[in-house]
């Protein structure tokens, strides 16, 4: 059995690893896409990240959660596809310390941009935008042409992002766009590979 003080110290050090919170987009409960990812990721970085999953509509329960991560001393990265990138939005607006942001061919929720809820949040220490813009559409490109109508394109906050990640891949392609690189040659993953490093610049 564990003294009072190692098990204290487990959950010091703990409490110090990075964080990721992964939100789905509409239906990725079903298509498990995000879900998918973000699993493989908890797996493959177990002891090194604290990766954690919810869906797009979870909004107050992502602001609970990353509010908790942050004063439990995670440094936070927040990723989201689609409408999940709106949530990421909310759920920074709920912050008071700094978080790397990702959004995944993101699209903004009507409220959102009625709200004016759409901007960059003041706890956004670097934006990332992944777009995928294919040269031919499926069905998931169709869905999403339907939220940019009814929601109003991609969030401000996405639209002046920092760093901007231009694919020619399907809007389903959640993994790619985490793979694909930039101008800079950098890619999503590879944001989150320096993290939190990149926090304090």
């Amino acid at each position: 059995m564990r003294s009072k003080r190692s098990m204290a110290s487990a959950i010091a050090t703990r409490s110090k690893l990075p964080a990721e919170v992964f939100i789905g987009g509409a239906g990725d409960e079903s298509s498990r896409l995000v879900l998918s990812y973000a699993e493989a990721r908890r797996d493959g970085l177990r002891g090194k990240r604290d990766v954690h999953y919810l869906p797009h509509w979870k909004i107050t329960a992502a602001q609970r959660l990353v509010c908790d991560l942050a004063t439990a001393g995670h440094p936070l990265a927040l990723i989201g596809h689609s409408w999940g990138a709106d949530t990421v939005l909310r759920a920074a607006g709920a912050l008071d310390s700094l978080a790397l942001m990702v959004g995944a061919d993101p699209v903004a929720k009507p409220v959102t941009r009625i709200t004016a809820r759409d901007g960059r949040p003041a706890s956004a220490i670097r934006v990332v935008h992944v777009d995928a813009d294919p040269p031919a559409y499926d069905r998931s490109d169709y869905v999403k042409a339907a939220g940019f109508l009814t929601g109003g394109g991609v969030p401000r906050a996405f639209r002046s992002a920092d760093s901007r990640i231009e694919t020619q891949l399907n809007h389903w392609n959640f993994a790619g766009m985490m793979k694909a690189r930039g101008a800079d040659g950098l890619s999503a993953e590879d944001w989150l590979a320096a993290f939190p490093e990149t926090l304090s610049h």
